[in-house]
């Protein structure tokens, strides 16, 4: 019987342009192998499972303590860092068939000990750290006053709503989100939308963004402006296909997005990140 092809999410950073296109076409044509890498995008919210680091990147090796933290996922750097650190490391240039080995090598020990210590458990039991949008910086001189402005308040409690076209995907969603006694709503449209959010405390909306007749931008950007003194996570659930627009996203506030065919831990995962309740 033929052993299936796994999907590993990779994380890259420190990286330019160019060498992400490289990345990302290499991986396209590399499938003969047991696991298949694929590049997260930016915004994605799923969680990666290894990071590739630009070792002749000094902003991405500040910040190899965090994205560790963050992902709990292993670090394969690229080049050669002019500290010594203790991650594998791969010397540029890049012999492919190398990196996939290491790749492999990685991957392979981080299932296993997950594996041996039954880490699925605490994922689902203990909220991740937020992912950052922006670096914090060392030295901030900003007023209080203004960070106090600008603080939106908590919601009053976790609910989510999940507008789609069918109720299959919050039917799962609400099972998974039993384990922290979480409400997942639904409504088929964005006017039976703004029946909910403007009436119920809502924490995260997750809308497909490839409903019929619906500017996902807008719609996030009219949910946030509506919210504006209340925290509330908006969140594209995309099929597979799905132009997502960074730009857009960031004019509109959106969140992120999530590729709806991740399974139901990975989703808790996510969300996890934006619920009040750590357990």
């Amino acid at each position: 019987m033929k052993e299936k092809i796994q999907s590993v999410a990779v994380q890259l950073s420190g990286f330019s342009p160019r060498e992400i296109n490289i990345f990302d076409a290499t991986f396209a044509v590399e499938s003969h192998r047991s696991y298949r890498y694929f590049r997260l995008p930016a915004d994605s919210l799923q969680r990666a499972d290894i990071s590739l680091v630009n070792a002749d990147n000094l902003q991405a090796l500040a910040t190899l303590t965090q994205t560790q933290a963050e992902n709990a996922c292993p670090i394969l750097l690229i080049g050669t860092a002019l500290v010594e650190m203790p991650f594998l490391a791969i010397a540029r240039p890049i012999r492919w068939l190398r990196l996939f080995d290491a790749l492999d090598q990685l991957i392979s020990q981080h299932r296993h000990i997950l594996s041996q210590q039954n880490a699925e458990t605490p994922l689902l039991a203990v909220g991740l750290p937020e992912r950052r949008r922006r670096e914090r910086l060392d030295l901030d001189l900003t007023d209080p006053r203004d960070y106090e402005k600008m603080r939106s308040r908590p919601p009053q409690t976790d609910r989510i709503l999940v507008v789609d076209r069918d109720a299959l995907f919050r039917d799962d969603l609400a099972l998974t989100m039993l384990k922290r006694l979480v409400p997942v709503e639904w409504v088929g449209d964005s006017a039976a939308a703004n029946e909910v959010y403007t009436k119920l405390p809502i924490s995260i909306i997750l809308i497909n963004p490839q409903l019929s007749g619906l500017d996902p931008y807008f719609f996030c950007r009219k949910i946030k402006q509506w919210h504006n003194k209340t925290r509330i996570t908006v969140i594209f659930l995309a099929d597979r296909g799905f132009a997502y627009d960074p730009a857009l996203a960031q004019q509109s506030g959106c969140d992120g997005f999530l590729m709806r065919d991740l399974g139901q831990p990975q989703i808790f995962t996510a969300l996890s990140k934006f619920l009040l309740s750590p357990a």
